[in-house]
């Protein structure tokens, strides 16, 4: 095996911090807003642009090489990002991506110093990067939310008042959908038809009259077979199942044999994603018939792409992620499982720069002095960890 390139590793770390700190943001904006868009139609546009530039690494000399591996990185990948694409919807961006990635700093350090086995100069040393790590995003996640979460306890009582109507005509529309196949016909415009599908009937909500725009993220709830759960504790659940099995997606490429690492592994996670993607609708679909006893009424209740609108938006968290997804395979390919992915993770120190400066989540001095001191606390244990690993050399010596 080559010896590994660190300088190439840590470049491609920042660059899977780039992509993953940036990706969400077309996910938190207007136009997925507007329509409400489902996780799974999001997911597939990651999925499709995922392919479609996988195959860019050819420009860069790289030779056609495939493996089933990448097949089993999708079975991963796209269900862990379907869950943080709901988390980012109904939790927040914040707040769900620092569980996000503190749950694969973690994930990954056991993946590669407990069962791969890579070494370090200190376990202890090790252990308390890590450590460092997760109290650093978890500080980083906390401060990015905590002015939203004041100005949400102080207005709670007014919004529950004047939104108490609306949350009982969603559960009773919910109710009506998942006991019966169908919504009541004096609900809203947008009817069950085959030019026209409902949202996802277990993950969102249909929209009452005059209601266009997204409720605050955690606000009201979701009717899941019958039972009623608060959306801001979904999405947090969402985002731990995020990190726990999508953490686990570059794990396969440790596995696969000959030039099919690194670069040669990004065409065969594109095309594993690709693939995974479409089987998730078609078991989706044939859940559907199941459930309604009809294929007309089990495609009706698809939910749309919402092409017009969610186009360029879909392709842009795509092709960053993408992006992403390169510079982190790089990254594991050169310093390994334990320290390339959790280093990637910096992609919250992104995010919240997303958050503070251009949505302005964040605006009290304290509060912003508070989020750059636990990104430094962060950045010194992805250093440290870096330090400790730096006497070994890429996964699988």
């Amino acid at each position: 095996m080559a010896e590994p390139n660190l300088v190439l590793g840590w470049f491609a770390a920042f660059v899977g911090a780039i992509g993953f700190g940036s990706f969400a943001v077309p996910i938190k904006g207007d136009a997925a807003t507007k329509v409400d868009i489902d996780p799974l139609v999001m997911q597939s546009y990651k999925s499709l642009m995922c392919f479609l530039t996988s195959w860019l690494v050819v420009l860069l000399g790289q030779q056609v090489t495939f493996t089933w591996w990448g097949v089993v990185s999708g079975l991963f990948w796209v269900p862990g990002g379907a869950f943080n694409i709901f988390a980012i919807r109904n939790a927040g961006l914040a707040i769900s991506q620092g569980i996000v990635a503190s749950s694969i700093v973690m994930v990954s350090f056991i993946w590669g110093n407990i069962i791969f086995k890579e070494p370090a100069k200190s376990q202890v040393m090790a252990y308390l990067s890590v450590w460092l790590i997760m109290g650093g995003l978890y500080g980083m996640s906390y401060y990015s939310t905590s002015d939203w979460v004041d100005n949400t306890d102080h207005h709670h009582d007014h919004e529950a008042t004047s939104s108490a109507h609306d949350y009982d005509f969603e559960e009773d529309e919910q109710d009506a959908f998942l006991n019966d196949g169908s919504t009541s016909s004096a609900s809203y415009e947008n009817e069950p038809s085959p030019s026209n599908p409902l949202a996802n009937s277990l993950e969102i909500s249909p929209a009452s009259p005059g209601r266009e725009k997204q409720a605050t993220p955690g606000s009201g709830a979701i009717v899941v077979c019958g039972k009623t759960f608060q959306r801001r504790n979904l999405g947090l659940i969402s985002a731990l199942l995020c990190g726990t099995w999508g953490g686990s997606c570059l794990v396969p490429m440790h596995y696969s044999k000959g030039d099919t690492g690194g670069l040669g592994y990004v065409i065969s996670f594109g095309t594993g994603a690709l693939l995974v993607t479409i089987w998730m609708w078609i078991f989706r679909f044939l859940y559907m018939i199941a459930k309604l006893k009809s294929i007309r009424e089990g495609y009706a209740v698809l939910p749309p792409f919402h092409f017009k609108v969610m186009w360029l938006p879909g392709a842009t968290a795509g092709t960053l992620w993408s992006l992403g997804n390169v510079g982190s395979i790089v990254a594991v390919q050169q310093l390994g499982q334990g320290v390339g992915y959790p280093a990637s993770q910096a992609a919250l120190l992104v995010a919240g720069l997303w958050g503070i400066f251009y949505y302005r989540e964040v605006t009290r001095p304290t509060t912003i002095i508070k989020w750059f001191m636990s990104a430094f606390v962060t950045i010194f244990g992805i250093l440290l960890l870096g330090y400790e690993s730096s006497s070994t050399g890429g996964p699988g010596r």
